[in-house]
């Protein structure tokens, strides 16, 4: 198990170094963060964006009102080495190639809550997102990234920054991942995020 203390660190720091570490763990191997406070913003992050992250195994305790300490777990069938797009099943080169025409998914089939990885591995990251009338997700960056929010269905007020850009069913909403963003249903929701990474100038 690798313990890391990031609370000495500067904020903006923080998650480049979690992330950092992530990447070294083995699969089915733990990383355990002790933070000042709850690291949900980063769980959120890391369900959206790694899929060798084992969003389900994640645990959160408090021991103190400045520490938190959580467990983010590496799947354990990730053996890719970091490297995502790796697919252990001979049946599915087709699908996880990237000189394959296309790649299909049913929206309705995925699987997760509130998150979901249409395409694991493959760019853009496109994420189902379903929210609950009133749930939110706690505010969050996506670092090096555009985004693109569809609505599918339902209606969400998606926070930029602290500013509220309401989005309804059939509107998308385009923001660079700088922003500090924070989705919150009006009702039930569900969501299609893109998560494209920028070219670098």
């Amino acid at each position: 198990m690798t313990e890391l203390d990031v609370r000495e660190l500067p904020p903006s720091e923080r998650h480049g170094r979690i992330h950092d570490a992530f990447a070294e763990l083995a699969p089915g191997e733990t990383l355990t963060i002790v933070n000042d406070h709850d690291p949900k913003p980063l769980y959120h992050e890391m369900a959206a964006e790694l899929p060798a992250f084992d969003a389900d195994g994640y645990a959160v305790t408090r021991e103190g009102p400045s520490k938190f300490i959580a467990e983010l777990p590496k799947a354990a069938g990730d053996e890719s080495g970091g490297d995502d797009s790796v697919d252990d099943d001979p049946s599915g080169d087709a699908a996880n190639d990237d000189s394959a025409p296309a790649d299909r998914a049913r929206v309705a089939d995925l699987d997760g809550e509130p998150h979901a990885d249409a395409f694991p591995g493959k760019e853009p990251k496109t994420i189902r997102l379903s929210l609950a009338a009133g749930e939110r997700v706690p505010e969050h960056e996506h670092p090096d990234r555009t985004v693109l929010f569809h609505v599918l269905e339902g209606a969400v007020d998606v926070a930029l920054d602290g500013d509220s850009h309401p989005v309804e069913a059939g509107e998308i909403l385009r923001f660079e991942g700088e922003s500090a963003v924070e989705p919150t249903a009006r009702e039930d929701s569900v969501a299609l995020v893109v998560l494209a990474p920028r070219a670098e100038a």
